[in-house]
């Protein structure tokens, strides 16, 4: 979440999942499919996230967008996530779980190992699209978990480099 005092970026209270970035330099083969498949510029990515749920955690409902249109944030600047990636990386078996779109009758999607949802939060005018308001349920089991990967792409390039990959430590030598 944006802290609208200080411009940075913050943990948000609405989600209790635990989070990583992913340098895209680790992940080049992901990287590449990701930018065919958004007809993007590296430049345009945000970085990626891997989120983990554990039994009892969710991201209460929000939208990927910015109500009050542009908006500077995660090195980018008076610009807007014009799309939303986000790729199961393990199947949630039984209840809970569930990517609920709030504002679209019907549609909440069980997670599977390799499915992919799109969707875009704003328009190429930088609107918010409040269709896209989605939730992630809570996950329920005692063992159960729910991990995703999630990549933005926003409509203008990053500006500020600060947040430029490069800056990120290595999580690995071992490169997908």
């Amino acid at each position: 979440v944006k802290n609208e005092d200080t411009g940075r970026v913050e943990p948000d209270p609405s989600r209790t999942s635990t989070n990583a970035n992913i340098p895209r330099a680790e992940v080049p083969s992901l990287t590449r499919k990701l930018l065919q498949l958004g007809n993007c510029l590296e430049e345009q990515l945000e970085t990626f996230q891997v989120l983990k749920y554990e039994a009892g955690q969710e991201f209460q409902r929000h939208t990927d967008g910015f109500a009050n249109g542009p908006t500077t944030a995660c090195g980018f600047q008076d610009s807007g996530r014009i799309a939303t990636i986000f790729c199961y990386l393990n199947d949630v078996v039984g209840s809970g779980g569930t990517t609920l779109f709030t504002k679209l009758k019907g549609v909440d999607i069980q997670p599977k190992r390799g499915m992919a949802v799109i969707h875009f939060p704003m328009s190429l005018d930088l609107v918010e699209d409040e269709r896209t308001e989605h939730q992630g349920s809570v996950v329920i089991g005692d063992d159960a978990e729910k991990w995703i990967l999630t990549a933005w792409i926003w409509k203008h390039w990053m500006a500020d480099y600060r947040y430029a990959e490069e800056n990120l430590e290595s999580l690995s030598d071992d490169i997908i």
